[in-house]
């Protein structure tokens, strides 16, 4: 008969409970202990696992409210760039803290680049700005007379036309030996540089007119009949339409700096010696060719690098220039 109840007796607490399943022995609340068998009809109560290498996760603590609820951050607006121009107060600003924090870097230990970056960041100025500024107060201009601008332009050109390089640049020699700040220097130099070129009927070389005085260079190299020095106001004279002192430059330029080739390996005696072949004949050319000198040899030879063609092309015409005994 469905719907019936039996009164049972648990074997395990002796409590007596009500069930549908007359055999039932144990009772519903040592089931759930795990002390017996589930009576007949209801369901097993899961018991945990006996095997010390299961791990069972810790029942899930309900998360506590957050109350007052925080709002969510607003984003910072994006700070704008530093600027490029500087106020009247920013450069009050600028001498204020150089005198305050770094007057004494020497003692300190501080570098120049150390304080631009400090000042920079401060006054949001960029950093241009900040070392153009520094410089005037750190390194003012001095007084400057006709005679000390004379030697000043005088060591600059010696330097060129000789072709001289000090360690530590033309321009920052100049100014260690006479007592003058860099920039002070820099701008003297490009002001007259400029105003020689100006002077010139052509003041800019086209590419054709570089080349024929390349030509020119080498074949007075080959004459031996005037000067090294001699040669810019010769050449100058033989053109016509240029002055000695872009001819100066120029050969400045052919006899480059080799520090910017410390990277690049020597070439190889065969490589040397196609490249000089090469050479000779792009000299002995009517005009210059399409491409550029460097890169239209090392096409040409194949397997080499246009830097290493101007690498030992710069040390030809420094050893040529080094042989000439005139």
């Amino acid at each position: 008969m469905s719907g019936m109840k039996f009164r049972v007796q648990c074997s395990s607490c002796g409590e007596t409970y009500f069930s549908s399943d007359r055999k039932a022995r144990i009772c519903p609340k040592c089931a759930k202990k795990g002390k017996g068998s589930a009576p007949a009809g209801e369901p097993r109560a899961a018991r945990p696992s006996q095997d010390p290498r299961v791990r069972t996760a810790p029942p899930a603590r309900p998360k506590p409210a957050l109350w007052p609820f925080k709002p969510a951050r607003e984003p910072k607006p994006p700070r704008p760039p530093k600027a490029t121009e500087v106020t009247p107060e920013q450069i009050a600003r600028v001498e204020h803290i150089y005198r305050e924090r770094f007057e004494n870097n020497q003692q300190s230990g501080q570098s120049w680049l150390e304080m631009v970056n400090a000042i920079s960041d401060e006054l949001w100025i960029s950093r241009r700005a900040a070392s153009s500024q520094l410089r005037k107060i750190a390194h003012p201009d001095v007084p400057m007379t006709p005679e000390l601008k004379a030697r000043i332009i005088e060591k600059y050109k010696h330097y060129v036309e000789h072709g001289e390089r000090p360690p530590a640049g033309r321009r920052k020699t100049i100014g260690k030996e006479l007592g003058v700040p860099f920039t002070q220097i820099r701008s003297i130099v490009y002001e007259w540089s400029l105003k020689q070129y100006k002077q010139s009927p052509t003041p800019e070389l086209s590419r054709e007119l570089m080349f024929e005085l390349e030509k020119l260079y080498f074949a007075e190299l080959d004459a031996r009949q005037h000067r090294l020095d001699e040669f810019p106001a010769l050449l100058a004279e033989k053109l016509g339409n240029v002055n000695s002192y872009q001819v100066s430059r120029w050969f400045d330029m052919l006899h480059d700096d080799d520090a910017k080739f410390v990277k690049v390996p020597d070439a190889s005696p065969e490589v040397e010696r196609q490249i000089i072949e090469a050479y000779k004949q792009y000299l002995a050319a009517p005009a210059p060719p399409e491409k550029g000198l460097h890169s239209t040899i090392a096409a040409m030879i194949g397997g080499i690098s246009a830097r290493l063609v101007h690498k030992t092309l710069q040390q030809y015409r420094k050893r040529r220039r080094a042989e000439y005994s005139l």
